[in-house]
């Protein structure tokens, strides 16, 4: 079932960078939660798929060209970790977005239901997904 995990991300994802927010939306279930961990502590940003609309709609709103490149997916199982550069032009200003980052993301009966974004390297997001370099 992993490689399907993996497959359900991907899809996620090119739906993502194409801005299809609705065929987004998809592939995550009802009760989807994420967390950033850029922070000093990490956060519950949101559950649902109300609440990910509409951060993804303030992303594309400040990034019109918002895109997350993924350079790795990496089956764990029920969850994929992705190495990822999310790239991005601000609206306002022109100046171009780039971070480097990780994420884990929970896949459960062909959905996605939990994804932690921002660990700041392919270690740390490795580590949460219980595996290790």
């Amino acid at each position: 079932m992993s490689q399907e995990n993996v497959e359900v991300v991907k899809g996620a994802v090119d739906a993502f960078n194409a801005h299809e927010l609705d065929r987004y939306l998809s592939f995550l279930a009802p009760e989807f939660e994420y967390v950033d961990h850029m922070g000093a502590v990490a956060e519950v940003e949101g559950s649902g798929i109300d609440a990910i609309r509409r951060q993804v709609e303030g992303w594309f709103d400040a990034f019109p060209d918002f895109r997350a490149s993924v350079g790795e997916f990496i089956d764990a199982g029920d969850r994929v970790v992705s190495v990822t550069t999310w790239q991005g032009t601000g609206a306002g200003s022109g100046l171009p977005y780039y971070q480097e980052a990780a994420e884990v993301l929970t896949v459960r009966d062909g959905k996605i239901i939990r994804a932690e974004l921002g660990f700041v390297d392919r270690a740390a997001a490795l580590e949460a997904a219980g595996l290790s370099e």
